[in-house]
């Protein structure tokens, strides 16, 4: 099996299986417990989308990713879901700062082979030196009494090493509702109606931040047809996750862990 980085470049949208039903909300979606995630769905259906678009792979995609439509035959490359490692939020004239905790850390470390991260699990760490035993304020959240951590924690090369947080799990959830990009949009009539209102619909649509990074794992089975360039294709180049690319959203990049 192997492991690589998700990096959001743009905001991503994913809709929650109930997103029809939530009225002027369009979440993204996440697991019972809150947790945002990408199921592999989802990821294998624009991943070969984005094969099909490129002559250099569109020979390979029933392989890779199985047959359309009545053709039912299986592709020989099993995509895994996609679970969330960094998540940035922004603090007003200091950036980004990149927030995770054990649970997600962990999962990480369990899936590479990797023993456990050595932190405690009711207490903040921060691996910027200069801030051992400080109050940190990240945002609306007071941290209080951060530890220096020293270990190595995984992350690709766009997260700074100065600039990792790491929570206990309960508080991670309000991080990421912290985090999420939100847009109001609307929907227009055609003609205006009996008022002379143009707006039909007003809505808001969440996604995932730019800079959110997550693991995905990827295997193979059977006979797979050129696997350097299934390899190529998905590390050598950005991809679309999600819905509104075409307004700006779903831009992606996958990267190997080193």
């Amino acid at each position: 099996m192997a492991i690589e980085w998700l990096i959001c470049r743009e905001p991503v949208h994913i809709g929650g299986v109930d997103s029809s039903s939530r009225g002027n909300n369009n979440p993204i979606f996440r697991l019972s417990d809150r947790t945002p995630a990408i199921p592999g769905s989802s990821l294998r259906g624009a991943l070969r989308e984005g094969a099909k678009n490129q002559a250099n792979y569109q020979a390979l995609v029933k392989n890779w990713f199985g047959g359309e439509d009545s053709d039912i035959s299986p592709g020989y490359i099993s995509l895994g879901w996609g679970w969330p490692v960094w998540w940035p939020v922004h603090v007003l004239g200091y950036g980004n700062w990149w927030v995770s905790c054990p649970t997600w850390l962990n999962r990480f470390r369990q899936l590479s082979g990797q023993p456990a991260i050595n932190a405690a699990t009711d207490k903040v760490y921060i691996t910027e030196p200069e801030l051992k035993n400080k109050t940190v304020y990240l945002r609306w959240i007071k941290l209080t009494n951060v530890q220096h951590y020293q270990g190595d924690l995984p992350a690709p090369a766009d997260v700074p090493k100065d600039r990792r947080i790491i929570l206990p799990d309960p508080r991670i959830n309000l991080i990421v509702d912290m985090g999420l990009v939100r847009q109001p949009r609307v929907s227009l009539n055609d003609e205006p109606d009996q008022r002379g209102n143009l707006v039909n619909h007003l809505f808001s649509v969440e996604g995932f931040p730019p800079g959110a990074v997550f693991l995905i794992t990827w295997t193979t089975r059977g006979d797979v047809q050129d696997l350097p360039k299934w390899n190529q294709f998905l590390i050598g180049g950005e991809h679309y996750l999600g819905g509104l690319w075409s307004v700006g959203y779903g831009r992606i990049s996958i990267a190997h862990i080193n």
